[in-house]
């Protein structure tokens, strides 16, 4: 959109054309910082994709104490000795995210608002052993959002994407008959674009920053049950420090120059206890924990100089609760609830990561046969109707102000195979 000089908080000359080679580099210097500052990145917190399998699903991802299936090198690295021979499974967690935008400067919706995040898993234990071995494939942070160019909310956030994958690679030890230990070591590579508007040279005008990195981390499991009844699980993941380069552009005055960013992705602790009154039922409750408290301010290196991007983001936890019944024939059927805490401030909040307090609510049905089995759940996630308030101003002055309603949608299938 174009504005007035009067509506620009520089002065009026630096907007006007033409611009020789010198003045264009000063004014894209300034409008660089300027949107460095106001920019908050947009695979901040709510993008911890935490539901990597439908059977944990179904149950509100309580987990951690069962870990009783592949995806166990996700939840919990110790619960694969429970797996005897060579198994695999895969699962695909299809969710569609919706956010619905009031305030001041007008209405806006979402445009990408359907997504799939794939996870495959791998275990082996030789018959009579008590080490067991995994390899698994899963996005544990991520996720994408885009939101119109018409939208008021265009100089704040465009589309915004990041994958984070990680390369698992697992051992565990059956301790005791009763107590198994694990840990892994993972690969992590992050691929990252995001984009927003200027709103100062017309409707076309862009900022963007394309990156990648990766790291290495480690994640620790372990898995007591002090009797048939009970068990406990504890999971440990590190964290991660990632070092982004690649290139950022400001449309129309630069159009790409090298730029890096370290970014830090948290820790989490997942315990749990599981209770199983008969063989037919299992309960279980889950306090999982990310440290989002360590992500503070990031320093984004660049030719046109260095400029730190504040953040203070805040830890959240996730309360979870499952049950499970056990047919005789092999079915199952899971009921479970959820509830995540919003990681984003009204301080440093940004519309590219619609984050809010969400109840999930989910409902699933699997089947355990001697090779082959089966899970589908669903899942809906109500994040109620936030409203931001004191968010930061972008370089017209326009904040994302407003109230939000926020939901999610989600189906998750999950296959696995016994060799």
């Amino acid at each position: 959109m174009l504005i007035s000089p009067s509506a620009f908080p520089f002065p009026a000359s630096m907007m006007s054309p033409p611009c020789t080679p010198l003045s264009r580099r000063k004014t894209a210097g300034v409008v660089l910082l300027a949107v460095a500052v106001s920019w908050s990145l947009a695979f901040g917190s709510g993008t911890r994709v935490g539901f990597k399998d439908a059977f944990a699903t179904a149950r509100g991802n309580a987990f951690v104490a069962t870990a009783d299936n592949p995806s166990a090198l996700y939840y919990n690295p110790a619960g694969i000795t429970q797996l005897d021979g060579l198994q695999m499974a895969g699962n695909l967690y299809h969710l569609a995210v919706s956010s619905d935008y009031a305030g001041t400067g007008g209405t806006a919706s979402l445009v990408k608002d359907r997504q799939n995040v794939p996870s495959l898993y791998f275990t082996w234990k030789p018959a009579n052993g008590s080490v067991a071995y995994g390899f698994a494939v899963y996005a544990p942070f991520g996720l994408a959002t885009e939101w119109p160019n018409t939208s008021p909310l265009r100089t704040h956030a465009l589309k915004n994407e990041q994958t984070y994958l990680t390369y698992n690679f697992t051992a565990a030890w059956q301790v005791a008959p009763n107590v198994s230990v694990g840990g892994s070591v993972t690969y992590n590579r992050i691929d990252t674009d995001l984009r927003r508007a200027l709103g100062i040279f017309g409707p076309t005008d862009l900022f963007r920053f394309e990156g990648n990195g990766h790291d290495f981390g480690f994640n620790l499991g372990l898995l007591w049950k002090p009797t048939e009844r009970h068990s406990l699980g504890l999971s440990y993941s590190h964290r991660t420090s990632v070092n982004l380069t690649g290139t950022s552009s400001t449309i129309p005055l630069v159009p790409s120059e090298p730029a890096s960013a370290r970014f830090e992705f948290p820790e989490v602790l997942i315990v749990g206890w599981s209770f199983r009154p008969t063989p037919a039922w299992n309960f279980e409750v889950n306090l999982d924990w990310t440290n989002w408290n360590r992500l503070n301010t990031v320093t984004v290196q660049k030719a046109s100089g260095a400029t730190p991007l504040p953040f203070h983001w805040k830890s959240g936890l996730f309360y979870e609760f499952g049950a499970t019944h056990y047919f005789t024939n092999g079915w199952n059927m899971s009921a479970g609830y959820c509830f995540t805490e919003n990681s984003t401030p009204d301080a440093t909040y940004t519309p590219a990561v619609p984050d809010s307090d969400r109840h999930f609510y989910s409902l699933g049905v699997g089947y355990r046969g001697e090779r082959i089995t089966a899970d589908l759940a669903w899942q809906y996630a109500d994040g109620g109707t936030r409203r931001v308030v004191g968010s930061p101003a972008s370089l017209i002055g326009a904040t994302a102000d407003g109230s939000y309603r926020n939901t999610i949608n989600s189906l998750s299938l999950s296959l696995g195979y016994k060799f």
